[in-house]
């Protein structure tokens, strides 16, 4: 199952919940995995020889 035909089945049975503290556990727990998606921190220094050699490439097929 994709990603949008998820989204869909998710979209369909928050509509048809009827209970207001479900819909608000729900959109409470939505606004934090947004939170922590936000927060994410992404460790660049193990990955800095690779990016040099790209950058260093990339440089010199632009002087060209």
């Amino acid at each position: 199952m994709s990603v949008a035909e998820m989204k869909v089945k998710a979209i369909e049975k928050l509509a048809a919940l009827q209970d207001e503290a479900a819909v608000k556990e729900i959109l409470e727990h939505l606004e934090k995995l947004n939170e922590l998606e936000k927060k994410k921190i992404y460790n660049l220094s193990s990955h800095f020889e690779d990016i040099s050699k790209r950058y260093d490439e990339t440089l010199k097929k632009l002087a060209e």
